[in-house]
């Protein structure tokens, strides 16, 4: 995390801070991240920025923080656990949220992507912490469907908080890295696979 003298700063200047390392990540990969270009966009003598972050990994790990501050501003109460809202529906409208989300910030989605693109991220302890609260927020979510009546009780929460999970980041990544996104053909892939999870694939006579 971040140093408490980053979080002293004005807000105008933490903002200058972070705008440029989203503007040095929207073009590289965690690898190829250059904080010499950070530093000079942003304005700041380099050794205030080692003042504000520890390296390169702080600075990432606060972006990804940074991010999901970002969202859930954005998304109001759809991620919030007492908002009732049956888990197919929730999903469909944090799906389709999120791509309102990436046409309000398409510079700071884009950075995210070469963020998540990175072999050497996604290894990382924070990435992998994250992944895994984002499941047990997930099962959260189908744990009180199920008491409710609304999913079937044998339904492994685990498996399916996963699989929804990388369906939203693996098509969603596949649509942002496209040139002109399709709302329409987004929204009926994931209405079909909402249509298959509640019907299943069995033929019923």
């Amino acid at each position: 995390m971040p140093s408490q003298t980053f979080f002293n700063l004005n807000q105008a200047k933490k903002e200058r801070i972070m705008e440029a390392a989203i503007d040095e990540m929207s073009m590289h990969s965690y690898e190829y991240i250059n904080l010499a270009n950070i530093i000079r966009d942003a304005g700041i003598p380099r050794g205030s920025f080692y003042q504000y972050f520890e390296d390169k990994n702080d600075l990432c790990n606060y972006f990804y923080r940074y991010i999901g501050e970002k969202k859930m501003a954005f998304f109001g109460n759809l991620f919030l656990p007492s908002h009732d809202i049956p888990l197919l529906e929730r999903f469909k409208l944090i799906y389709l949220k999120g791509f309102e989300f990436a046409k309000a910030y398409p510079k700071l989605m884009k950075a995210g992507q070469k963020m998540i693109g990175s072999e050497y991220y996604q290894k990382s302890d924070f990435v992998k912490g994250a992944m895994k609260q984002a499941i047990i927020l997930y099962q959260n979510y189908i744990e009180v469907d199920q008491k409710k009546g609304r999913i079937r009780k044998d339904v492994d929460s685990h498996i399916l908080a996963s699989f929804l999970l990388e369906f939203m980041n693996k098509v969603t990544l596949d649509a942002f890295l496209k040139d002109d996104i399709d709302y329409k053909e987004i929204e009926k892939a994931v209405n079909g696979l909402l249509d298959i999870l509640k019907k299943g694939i069995d033929v019923h006579v």
